[in-house]
């Protein structure tokens, strides 16, 4: 996986394993030709993305084996012009490496710049998920935070809460970006913001070469745009940036009634569910449910039905075979996509000399279930 960063920076001399693929810096706003953070900010983010390697070769991080592209958007006062944040975002998406992930760590406090929606929107359009992080100013929004396309990430602290700098809101879609938005890109008349939260808190990369603590939603945002990047790999196809909207909403851990709000979002970015949601999973055909008539009393006929899911994710077609008695009597050839049930049933007519017990099973390529069945009860 390949993630890009747009922040101040990278410090790769003091943190090789930090440093950019080939080809992949850029400066747009002092134009230096070699990797390089003066700010000690997106050192520190790209520290959590991807983390360092231990003196023994472990690497850690929340991506740990993702490659990063980096591309410095502040000036050396500090100053953030959208000009470059937007070259910036184009330049991530014509890159060579085809990045799966953008993260566009910069936060304009107070204001929304038309110029983001169209550009984030453009990245979604490419392939490429954008991650934002939603600010560190309370209920003051910012852009590109506030643009609805984008993953917009507040931050919780070391003990789970939301951090009280973190920022959200209502958006209004009318009166924040005018009416194009709604109908151009299907955006809601409102929504929330941060769409959901993630740690803010952590020990991480500094550009002197060694590590300090850092918070703030541009530490959220990192730690969610990794999770991506580990639903990308978990993955056998390109997800697209829908997909993945559904798979870490739906995931996210619900720490509260009444979600989404303006302090969590959707929920805690929960990584392993998220993950899992889109794992490839193979094909597996369970039998979750056998029903059938009993019992049978002489001149009458086995009535039954069977529930088959496939708990994979992976379509597949598997042969469904029943038995009587031990003995084969029907069969049917059953196409499931992932996570799909169907449902077969039939009827069977028994021998019935005496009062017995018997049994109906129903088996797949991967399992079967067996119920027993009380034959001649009178």
């Amino acid at each position: 996986m390949t993630i890009a960063v747009l922040d101040s920076g990278v410090a790769a001399e003091t943190h090789p394993s930090l440093a950019p693929t080939d080809d992949g810096w850029a400066d747009f706003a002092t134009n230096q030709s070699d990797p390089t953070d003066t700010r000690n900010h997106g050192t520190l983010t790209s520290g959590v993305l991807v983390g360092n390697t231990t003196p023994d070769g472990t690497r850690y991080g929340i991506a740990p084996e993702a490659d990063l592209i980096h591309a410095n958007v502040f000036h050396e006062d500090g100053d953030i012009r959208t000009s470059d944040v937007i070259r910036g975002i184009d330049w991530a998406i014509d890159h060579p490496r085809d990045p799966e992930v953008l993260v566009i760590n910069v936060n304009h406090k107070g204001v929304h710049y038309d110029r983001y929606v169209d550009a984030i929107e453009r990245a979604r359009a490419a392939g490429v998920y954008v991650v934002v992080p939603a600010g560190n100013d309370g209920d003051e929004l910012g852009s590109p935070g506030s643009v609805y396309s984008a993953l917009s990430v507040g931050a919780t602290t070391a003990t789970g809460d939301v951090a009280p700098y973190s920022s959200g809101g209502i958006v209004s879609t009318r009166a924040t970006w005018g009416v194009d938005p709604i109908y151009e890109y299907d955006w809601p008349e409102s929504y929330v913001y941060p769409t959901v939260v993630a740690p803010g808190s952590t020990i991480t990369a500094s550009a002197d070469g060694g590590y300090r603590r850092a918070q703030g939603t541009s530490f959220a945002a990192p730690h969610a745009a990794g999770t991506v990047a580990l639903m990308q790999a978990a993955s056998d196809r390109h997800l697209t940036p829908a997909e993945i909207d559904r798979a870490l909403l739906a995931t996210a851990r619900q720490p509260i009634d009444s979600l989404p709000n303006t302090r969590y979002g959707y929920g805690v970015v929960d990584a392993y569910a998220a993950v899992g949601a889109v794992a490839d999973k193979p094909p597996y055909f369970a039998v979750t449910r056998l029903e059938h008539t009993a019992p049978i009393e002489r001149g009458e006929r086995v009535a039954f039905e069977a529930e088959i899911q496939n708990v994979g994710n992976v379509t597949d077609t598997q042969l469904v075979t029943m038995h009587i008695d031990g003995e084969r009597f029907g069969s049917r050839l059953l196409t499931l996509n992932g996570t799909e049930t169907a449902t077969v049933g039939r009827t069977r007519g028994v021998a019935c000399v005496e009062h017995r017990q018997s049994s109906i099973t129903i088996e797949t390529d991967n399992t079967s279930l067996t119920a027993p069945i009380e034959i001649c009860a009178h």
